[in-house]
Protein backbone atom coordinates (compact mmCIF):
# COMPACT_ATOMS: atom_id res chain seq x y z
CA UNK A 1 0.00 0.00 0.00
CA UNK A 2 1.56 3.31 -1.03
CA UNK A 3 2.49 5.72 1.70
CA UNK A 4 0.42 8.91 1.98
CA UNK A 5 2.29 11.99 0.82
CA UNK A 6 2.43 14.66 3.48
CA UNK A 7 1.14 18.01 2.24
CA UNK A 8 3.16 20.85 3.73
CA UNK A 9 1.08 23.36 5.65
CA UNK A 10 1.15 26.86 4.30
CA UNK A 11 2.43 29.20 6.96
CA UNK A 12 0.10 32.13 7.44
CA UNK A 13 1.44 35.66 7.59
CA UNK A 14 -0.62 36.98 10.46
CA UNK A 15 0.70 40.53 10.29
CA UNK A 16 -0.05 40.85 6.56
CA UNK A 17 -3.49 39.24 6.91
CA UNK A 18 -4.48 41.60 9.73
CA UNK A 19 -3.29 44.59 7.71
CA UNK A 20 -5.27 43.36 4.69
CA UNK A 21 -8.42 42.97 6.77
CA UNK A 22 -7.92 46.43 8.25
CA UNK A 23 -7.45 47.94 4.81
CA UNK A 24 -10.68 46.39 3.52
CA UNK A 25 -12.69 47.55 6.54
CA UNK A 26 -11.24 51.07 6.62
CA UNK A 27 -11.97 51.42 2.90
CA UNK A 28 -15.52 50.17 3.33
CA UNK A 29 -16.56 51.61 6.69
CA UNK A 30 -14.11 54.39 7.51
CA UNK A 31 -12.12 54.92 10.68
CA UNK A 32 -14.89 55.36 13.24
CA UNK A 33 -16.98 52.33 12.29
CA UNK A 34 -14.00 49.97 12.24
CA UNK A 35 -12.83 48.24 15.42
CA UNK A 36 -9.98 45.92 16.32
CA UNK A 37 -12.55 43.21 17.00
CA UNK A 38 -13.94 43.49 13.47
CA UNK A 39 -10.46 43.54 11.98
CA UNK A 40 -9.41 40.44 13.88
CA UNK A 41 -12.58 38.59 12.94
CA UNK A 42 -12.20 39.42 9.26
CA UNK A 43 -8.59 38.26 9.30
CA UNK A 44 -9.53 35.03 11.08
CA UNK A 45 -7.70 35.71 14.33
CA UNK A 46 -8.58 36.60 17.89
CA UNK A 47 -8.51 40.22 18.99
CA UNK A 48 -5.64 39.33 21.30
CA UNK A 49 -3.62 38.01 18.35
CA UNK A 50 -4.16 41.26 16.44
CA UNK A 51 -2.54 43.19 19.29
CA UNK A 52 0.59 41.05 19.00
CA UNK A 53 1.45 42.77 15.71
CA UNK A 54 -0.17 46.20 16.03
CA UNK A 55 -0.37 48.43 19.07
CA UNK A 56 -3.92 49.58 18.38
CA UNK A 57 -6.43 50.54 15.69
CA UNK A 58 -4.69 53.86 15.12
CA UNK A 59 -1.44 52.13 14.22
CA UNK A 60 -3.24 49.92 11.71
CA UNK A 61 -5.04 52.94 10.27
CA UNK A 62 -1.80 54.85 9.77
CA UNK A 63 -0.11 51.77 8.29
CA UNK A 64 -2.80 51.75 5.59
CA UNK A 65 -2.44 55.53 5.14
CA UNK A 66 1.30 55.03 4.67
CA UNK A 67 0.60 52.58 1.84
CA UNK A 68 -1.39 55.32 0.10
CA UNK A 69 1.34 57.87 0.77
CA UNK A 70 3.96 55.63 -0.79
CA UNK A 71 1.77 55.09 -3.84
CA UNK A 72 1.24 58.84 -4.28
CA UNK A 73 4.94 59.53 -3.83
CA UNK A 74 5.80 56.92 -6.47
CA UNK A 75 3.46 58.64 -8.95
CA UNK A 76 4.94 62.08 -8.17
CA UNK A 77 8.49 60.84 -8.63
CA UNK A 78 7.60 59.55 -12.09
CA UNK A 79 6.95 63.09 -13.33
CA UNK A 80 9.88 63.81 -15.72
CA UNK A 81 10.76 67.08 -14.00
CA UNK A 82 14.20 67.41 -15.59
CA UNK A 83 12.62 67.43 -19.05
CA UNK A 84 9.84 69.92 -18.24
CA UNK A 85 9.63 73.64 -17.49
CA UNK A 86 8.71 74.27 -13.86
CA UNK A 87 5.16 75.39 -14.59
CA UNK A 88 4.53 72.21 -16.57
CA UNK A 89 5.77 70.27 -13.53
CA UNK A 90 3.09 72.00 -11.45
CA UNK A 91 0.47 71.08 -14.05
CA UNK A 92 1.74 67.48 -14.05
CA UNK A 93 1.48 67.40 -10.25
CA UNK A 94 -2.16 68.50 -10.43
CA UNK A 95 -2.93 65.84 -13.02
CA UNK A 96 -1.33 63.16 -10.82
CA UNK A 97 -3.06 64.45 -7.69
CA UNK A 98 -6.52 64.54 -9.24
CA UNK A 99 -6.06 61.14 -10.87
CA UNK A 100 -4.90 59.70 -7.55
CA UNK A 101 -8.03 61.04 -5.84
CA UNK A 102 -10.16 59.31 -8.47
CA UNK A 103 -8.32 55.99 -8.76
CA UNK A 104 -7.46 55.68 -5.06
CA UNK A 105 -10.30 57.57 -3.44
CA UNK A 106 -10.22 55.47 -0.26
CA UNK A 107 -6.55 56.19 0.36
CA UNK A 108 -7.09 59.88 -0.41
CA UNK A 109 -10.03 60.12 2.01
CA UNK A 110 -8.12 58.35 4.78
CA UNK A 111 -4.97 60.43 4.41
CA UNK A 112 -6.48 63.86 3.92
CA UNK A 113 -9.83 63.66 5.68
CA UNK A 114 -9.72 61.07 8.47
CA UNK A 115 -6.10 61.01 9.65
CA UNK A 116 -5.57 63.43 12.54
CA UNK A 117 -2.72 64.48 14.85
CA UNK A 118 -4.41 62.56 17.68
CA UNK A 119 -4.45 59.33 15.66
CA UNK A 120 -0.81 59.76 14.64
CA UNK A 121 0.24 60.56 18.23
CA UNK A 122 -1.29 57.27 19.38
CA UNK A 123 1.05 55.25 17.13
CA UNK A 124 4.49 53.87 17.82
CA UNK A 125 7.56 56.08 17.13
CA UNK A 126 8.42 53.95 14.11
CA UNK A 127 5.01 54.51 12.49
CA UNK A 128 5.08 58.23 13.29
CA UNK A 129 8.52 58.51 11.74
CA UNK A 130 7.43 56.65 8.61
CA UNK A 131 4.38 58.89 8.16
CA UNK A 132 6.45 62.01 8.72
CA UNK A 133 9.06 60.93 6.19
CA UNK A 134 6.38 60.27 3.57
CA UNK A 135 4.77 63.66 4.13
CA UNK A 136 8.11 65.44 3.85
CA UNK A 137 9.01 63.44 0.74
CA UNK A 138 5.75 64.30 -1.04
CA UNK A 139 6.03 67.98 -0.17
CA UNK A 140 9.72 67.83 -1.01
CA UNK A 141 8.90 67.16 -4.66
CA UNK A 142 7.20 70.57 -4.90
CA UNK A 143 9.82 72.20 -2.68
CA UNK A 144 12.48 71.18 -5.21
CA UNK A 145 10.46 72.68 -8.06
CA UNK A 146 9.92 75.90 -6.09
CA UNK A 147 13.64 76.21 -5.39
CA UNK A 148 14.35 75.62 -9.06
CA UNK A 149 11.79 78.26 -10.07
CA UNK A 150 13.46 80.81 -7.76
CA UNK A 151 16.91 79.93 -9.09
CA UNK A 152 15.72 80.35 -12.68
CA UNK A 153 14.07 83.67 -11.83
CA UNK A 154 10.49 82.55 -12.57
CA UNK A 155 9.17 83.45 -9.10
CA UNK A 156 10.15 85.84 -6.35
CA UNK A 157 12.03 84.64 -3.24
CA UNK A 158 9.68 82.62 -1.03
CA UNK A 159 9.84 79.99 1.69
CA UNK A 160 9.70 76.83 -0.47
CA UNK A 161 8.17 74.65 2.28
CA UNK A 162 5.40 77.17 3.00
CA UNK A 163 4.78 77.52 -0.72
CA UNK A 164 4.50 73.76 -1.14
CA UNK A 165 2.15 73.60 1.86
CA UNK A 166 -0.14 76.27 0.45
CA UNK A 167 -0.17 74.66 -3.00
CA UNK A 168 -0.95 71.16 -1.72
CA UNK A 169 -3.42 72.49 0.86
CA UNK A 170 -5.33 74.40 -1.80
CA UNK A 171 -5.47 71.39 -4.11
CA UNK A 172 -6.47 69.03 -1.30
CA UNK A 173 -9.30 71.22 -0.05
CA UNK A 174 -10.97 71.53 -3.44
CA UNK A 175 -10.41 67.84 -4.29
CA UNK A 176 -12.11 66.85 -1.03
CA UNK A 177 -15.07 69.04 -1.98
CA UNK A 178 -15.23 67.21 -5.30
CA UNK A 179 -15.36 63.86 -3.47
CA UNK A 180 -18.25 64.73 -1.18
CA UNK A 181 -21.00 67.24 -0.56
CA UNK A 182 -24.13 67.79 -2.59
CA UNK A 183 -22.28 69.17 -5.64
CA UNK A 184 -25.43 71.08 -6.55
CA UNK A 185 -23.43 74.14 -7.62
CA UNK A 186 -20.31 72.56 -9.08
CA UNK A 187 -19.88 69.08 -10.50
CA UNK A 188 -16.84 66.98 -9.71
CA UNK A 189 -15.34 67.76 -13.11
CA UNK A 190 -15.88 71.49 -12.53
CA UNK A 191 -14.30 71.34 -9.07
CA UNK A 192 -11.29 69.52 -10.49
CA UNK A 193 -10.94 72.31 -13.05
CA UNK A 194 -11.12 74.81 -10.19
CA UNK A 195 -8.20 73.01 -8.51
CA UNK A 196 -6.03 73.79 -11.51
CA UNK A 197 -7.25 77.38 -11.77
CA UNK A 198 -6.68 78.05 -8.07
CA UNK A 199 -3.16 76.62 -8.03
CA UNK A 200 -2.17 78.31 -11.28
CA UNK A 201 -3.47 81.65 -9.99
CA UNK A 202 -1.46 81.21 -6.79
CA UNK A 203 1.68 80.29 -8.72
CA UNK A 204 1.30 83.20 -11.12
CA UNK A 205 1.06 85.52 -8.13
CA UNK A 206 4.55 84.40 -7.09
CA UNK A 207 6.09 85.72 -10.27
CA UNK A 208 8.20 88.88 -9.91
CA UNK A 209 5.71 91.73 -9.73
CA UNK A 210 2.84 89.28 -9.41
CA UNK A 211 1.62 90.81 -6.16
CA UNK A 212 1.65 87.73 -3.93
CA UNK A 213 4.12 87.55 -1.07
CA UNK A 214 5.12 84.76 1.29
CA UNK A 215 7.48 85.99 3.99
CA UNK A 216 10.70 84.02 4.25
Amino acid sequence: MPHAVAVPRIKRDRRAEILGAARALFFQNGYRATTMQLIAQQAGYSKRSAYLDYRNKDELFMAVCAEGGELLLDHLRKIPADALPVEQCIDAFLDVYILFSRNHAEYFRMIFSEASPAIIANCSPAVRERVGELERACLGVIVAWTERAMKEGHIQPVDPWETAGILVGTATGIVLLSMGGSQTVFSRDTLETLVKKAVRTFWQGLRPGGGARIDT
